[in-house]
């Protein structure tokens, strides 16, 4: 395995649940950056290569579906996963012919690293535990 770092992106309205995640992520040894914008998001993701995306249910400036469509057509996209509370997600559209997203329970910020293990078992250059 290689001690390469995961780069992730966490978008989502909540503020200090953003910030609790990217905390989470660098205390486990990765590379996290949070923004609240959709926008911000995709201006990042032209500029650097992020091997995840994690987005929230909410997006201020976008409709996350519409953001999700928008990162799955740029050429080398991150996997993209949708951040859940109770189910929430099944109102989000978009073109699942893009490309697939996996969605993750929410719960507690510090349970999103397992939650992205049991998502994507084959992903990490380097551990999320």
């Amino acid at each position: 395995m290689s001690n390469q770092k995961t780069r992730l992106l966490v978008v989502d309205g909540n503020e200090q649940e953003s910030s609790e995640l990217v905390h989470l992520f660098e205390a486990l040894g990765q590379e996290a950056s949070a923004t609240w914008s959709g926008r911000d998001a995709l201006g990042q993701l032209e500029l650097k290569r992020f091997d995840l995306l994690l987005v929230g249910h909410f997006v201020a400036d976008m409709y996350v579906g519409d953001l999700i469509e928008r990162v799955l057509r740029l050429p080398n996209h991150p996997r993209v996963a949708i951040m859940r509370s109770g189910g929430k997600c099944k109102s989000i559209k978009y073109d699942k012919s893009l490309g697939e997203c996996r969605f993750l329970e929410k719960g507690q910020s510090d349970q999103v690293p397992q939650a992205l293990l049991v998502a994507f078992p084959d992903f990490c250059n380097a551990p999320l535990n």
